[in-house]
């Protein structure tokens, strides 16, 4: 049975050309993008958010106001740094369906409009829809006036869409806000990793890297084996551009380039991929939650 749709806001996040890159390179943007947004959604409950798989990268459903959408998608948009990320925020129906593995899933014109704002956006660029604009303006119109059309687009399937982008005016007034979500530039995420850094006063200290690796790694730092953490927990090295590198037996190597200052300290946490059946099995429970908690939102 087909469910009743609701209308919510959804955030399309694309990486721009993701399937003419090599498999292992579309495996390390797809890790970046997830850890990216699992920073990204931190301001909205986990009973207000669903994440979903794309083809190019994620889709996130807010079943929240409209506000705490931008704000998922404003953080995106600041913390992407090299990843090449387009998004599209779109407001429109969504509902339970069935998956092409017989399995429920969301589904959508929501989900579908933010798919194609995102393809529609340039690298770094964040587009809104008419009807996601319009929901904005009804729980924040102070936000909602920041953006202006940019004209109307036809898609493949022959549909228009009428697109927003920030306001030239409003660049500076976001540039604060963005200054105030960047907290978030505080914590890039890296690969499947974060790394949080800490400035220190004193300029002749060397740099100190923390690790946090999960289940055990060596440690390379350019290209020479430090130890295995754990029990490895800090390491100093002399401030410069260095490359990190985390190794497992079976699991393909976090690998980071780091240009590190007198008296730094940064934070690598990773943790190595779990076996393909074992991650299948967990992926799948936390999906039922997923849908049950959707179910119960959408009063099924």
């Amino acid at each position: 049975m087909m469910a009743t749709p609701a209308d919510v806001s959804v955030i399309g996040l694309t990486i721009r050309e993701f399937a003419r890159q090599p498999v292992a390179d579309q495996a390390r943007l797809k890790a970046q993008l997830e850890a990216l947004a699992a920073i990204a959604i931190q301001s909205v409950g986990a009973a207000d958010r669903v994440v979903l798989e794309a083809p190019e990268g994620l889709v996130v459903t807010v079943l929240g106001s409209p506000e705490d959408a931008l704000q998922v998608a404003e953080r995106a948009q600041a913390g992407a740094a090299d990843l090449p990320l387009c998004i599209g925020v779109n407001h429109g129906p969504v509902k339970l369906g069935s998956d092409p593995g017989g399995g429920q899933s969301l589904i959508g014109d929501g989900i579908v409009g933010a798919v194609t704002l995102s393809n529609l956006a340039t690298r770094g660029r964040l587009l809104i829809s008419r009807s996601f604009r319009e929901a904005l303006a009804a729980f924040a119109p102070h936000r909602a006036s920041d953006f202006s059309s940019v004209g109307v687009v036809t898609d493949d399937n022959v549909r228009t869409h009428e697109l927003f982008t920030l306001d030239p005016a409003a660049r500076v007034a976001r540039k604060r806000r963005l200054m105030i979500i960047g907290a978030l530039a505080v914590t890039v995420a890296v690969g499947a990793g974060v790394a949080a850094r800490v400035m220190r006063s004193s300029a002749k200290r060397p740099a100190i890297i923390g690790f946090q690796i999960a289940p055990q790694g060596d440690i390379f730092v350019d290209g020479e084996l430090k130890g295995t953490s754990p029990p490895l927990t800090r390491l100093e090295v002399p401030p410069g551009v260095h490359t990190i590198e985390v190794r497992s037996a079976g699991y393909p190597p976090l690998r980071l380039e780091m240009s590190l200052k007198p008296a730094e300290e940064i934070k690598v946490t990773h943790e190595f991929a779990a076996k393909k059946t074992e991650k299948k099995a967990r992926k799948d429970s936390k999906g039922e939650r997923f849908i049950d908690d959707v179910r119960r939102r959408l009063g099924l």
